[in-house]
C-alpha cells in the first residue's frame, strides 16, 4: 500500500542540516544583538538577545530530540524513542507561552515608564532579526507538518518574525516623532 498522505518527506540528514543552519543563524543574531545593545546602550536589544538565545536553545533541544527519536526500539524502550520529540515540543511550547506572558508584562511596564528608543540600531538589528526568524521559519516549514517538535519551532520563529516587524515599526515611528511616545498626529477631516 502506498505511503501518501499529503506532505513531502525530508530525509533526516537534510532536516538536520536545516536545523543546524537555523541554530548558527540564531547564534550569530544573538551575538549581534548583544554587541548592538552594548554599543547603543539599549537594554531592549540585550533583552531581545537573551530571548534569541532561548530560541537557539529551543533549536538545540529540537535538533537532539530529532536524532534521539530516530533510534530504533530496544529492550528498554520497546516502542522506540519517538516520544522524545513530544517532550521537546512540550518544552518549546511552554517556553513560548512563558515568553508571551513576559512580553505582556514588559509591554505593560513600558506603557507605565517608556524607555528612550535607539531608533536606527533597533531598525537595523530588528531587520536582521526579521531575516533570521523568517529564514528559520522557512527552513522548518516543510518539516513541521510531520513533527510536533519542529512545529513548535516553526510557530516560535514565526511569532518572533512578527514581533520583529512590530519592533522595526515602533522604532521607525519613534524616529519620526521626537518624543517617540506619541502616535502620528491625526489629520483633520
Amino acid at each position: 500500500m502506498p505511503h501518501d498522505h499529503g506532505h513531502a518527506h525530508i530525509d533526516p540528514q537534510s532536516g538536520d542540516r536545516r536545523v543546524s543552519i537555523a541554530i548558527w543563524a540564531n547564534g550569530l543574531l544573538t551575538v549581534a544583538q548583544i554587541v548592538g545593545g552594548i554599543l547603543s546602550g539599549s537594554l531592549a536589544l540585550i533583552a531581545d538577545a537573551l530571548h534569541n538565545f532561548s530560541d537557539m536553545a529551543s533549536l538545540v533541544i529540537a535538533f537532539f530530540a530529532r536524532k534521539i527519536a530516530r533510534r530504533p526500539a530496544d529492550k528498554r524502550m520497546t516502542f522506540g524513542y519517538g516520544r522524545v520529540e513530544i517532550v521537546a515540543a512540550l518544552i518549546n511550547y511552554t517556553t513560548l507561552i512563558l515568553i508571551g506572558f513576559y512580553l505582556i508584562y514588559e509591554g505593560g511596564m513600558r506603557m507605565i515608564d517608556p524607555p528612550e528608543v535607539q531608533g536606527w540600531t533597533v531598525v537595523i538589528l530588528g531587520g536582521v532579526a526579521l531575516v533570521v526568524d523568517t529564514l528559520t521559519a522557512l527552513l522548518t516549514y516543510s518539516m513541521q507538518k510531520g513533527s510536533v517538535n519542529i512545529r513548535a519551532l516553526f510557530l516560535h520563529n514565526l511569532s518572533d518574525a512578527l514581533a520583529s516587524v512590530a519592533a522595526v515599526e515602533r522604532a521607525r515611528r519613534s524616529m519620526l516623532h521626537r518624543d517617540g511616545l506619541q502616535e502620528p498626529p491625526k489629520q483633520p477631516r
